[in-house]
């Protein structure tokens, strides 16, 4: 046959054409899956973002030497949202133009309240790793927002009851917490489950009014003189990460840890031993998310081990804070969903994490399909600085099953309990 040199020529560019379009779909089923992160790693937040960070870190090691998801290796995405609402929306905006469908971030309410109105938009699947805004999972409710958190009634009500239970002797608290919805979820929760328990104990206790400060300041002394002079007996502090540790060493210059008798905070746990060591209150109890040495971490979750093991190749810390199992949980939250859904489609993503369950380093963990709430374990355990390496540590853990507290899901409207 006579083939003329034109029609050559295109049947050769169309088999390039061609063979070039074979050599992108392999490269793209080739590539990384990339999660973006959403975590403060500047500023006064910086230190727990970096903590957060290699909870991340460890699961996506743990899964990448496993062979990925769906044959493919996972790579981190990460950006600064600075710890404020401004830094989280710019972030989110920022990892949903480079086209990535789920990430971990929306750690503290204001950052949860201010995403979330923006996901659909964005078409973005967002795991939160803290007990971010009640309201985030009812009134303010977004099917593309997930909490792998224990929320307030949980967390707060949950180190309320303990408290006034095993300091049944404090006839009243103070409380201090963060100027925010989130702070307000603090205090509402925490006197709830002081009242529950001086319901049971039949000894009256009380919570007085409490102070409200901003996350983003250094200077507590005014709140500190406040709390002083409260007449409480016992004092649970709301804030988290740099702004409690600051108010627990300016307090302790004026005698605040003698002041009291307990003390109770909200989340921040070994980061406080860390920063205080022999200066830490000797009567200082908090939420805990992860304590490898201590039962039931020890010896009844395989994954706790594991947990342990590549937070130590990612950071080579012997003593990381129990904090990393939040985020290692959330990220192995979105590993598990991208599994089941078989893609990054964020509504494929959707309905895999609703109702999903799986093995966490603090127990067996699922996700409510209803209105995207985690429910798992809860614990509290005291902190105190020690003789032996690091200096400091955790002692006896307490727990709560979640499932026997949690209120029933109201996505959409807001929880009246």
């Amino acid at each position: 046959m006579n083939f003329k040199r034109r029609d050559l020529l295109k049947g050769a560019a169309g088999s390039a054409a061609l063979g070039l379009g074979a050599t992108r779909i392999v490269r793209a089923q080739n590539a990384p899956i990339r999660v973006g992160v959403m975590l403060p790693m500047s500023g006064i937040g910086a230190e727990v973002g970096t903590a957060w960070l290699s909870g991340i870190k460890a699961a996506q090691l743990q899964w990448n030497e496993s062979g990925g998801v769906l044959g493919r290796q996972i790579e981190l995405v990460v950006r600064d949202d600075k710890f404020t609402s401004a830094g989280a929306v710019a972030a989110a905006r920022e990892l949903a133009g480079e086209g990535i469908t789920v990430s971990i971030g929306a750690g503290q309410s204001p950052m949860g309240l201010a995403i979330a109105p923006i996901l659909a938009e964005l078409k973005t699947v967002v795991v939160a790793p803290a007990p971010t805004a009640m309201s985030l999972t009812h009134e303010n409710f977004s099917k593309y927002f997930f909490r792998a958190a224990s929320n307030g009634l949980i967390l707060y009500g949950g180190i309320g009851n303990i408290m006034a239970t095993r300091f049944s002797d404090v006839k009243s608290w103070a409380v201090i917490a963060p100027d925010s919805e989130n702070g307000r979820d603090v205090v509402r929760y925490f006197k709830l489950g002081v009242e529950r328990a001086a319901a049971k104990t039949g000894k009256p206790t009380k919570v007085i009014e409490p102070i409200y400060a901003s996350l983003n300041k250094a200077d507590y002394k005014v709140e500190i003189n406040s709390l002083m002079n409260s007449g409480a007996e016992g004092l649970f502090i709301g804030l988290t990460a740099a702004p409690c540790v600051s108010l627990l060493q300016q307090g302790r210059a004026v005698g605040m840890d003698k002041k009291f008798k307990v003390i109770g905070e909200a989340g921040t746990e070994l980061l406080i031993a860390k920063a205080m060591q022999k200066s830490t209150p000797k009567n200082l109890w908090g939420t805990t998310f992860w304590a490898p040495e201590l039962e039931p971490f020890k010896s009844k979750y395989p994954q706790s081990a594991k947990l342990m093991e590549n937070i130590v190749k990612v950071t080579g810390d012997k003593y990381p804070p129990g904090i990393v199992q939040a985020t290692h949980r959330s990220a192995l939250a979105i590993f598990h969903a991208l599994k089941k859904a078989g893609s990054t489609d964020p509504e494929a993503l959707i309905q895999a994490l609703e109702g999903l369950a799986f093995d966490s380093a603090a127990g067996p963990y699922r996700i409510r399909k209803e209105d995207h709430q985690g429910i798992g374990t809860a614990y509290f355990a005291k902190i105190g600085a020690r003789d032996a390496a690091p200096g400091y540590g955790l002692e006896e853990v307490v727990t709560i099953n979640e499932s026997e507290i949690v209120e029933p899901p109201t996505p959409g409207k807001k929880y009246e309990g």
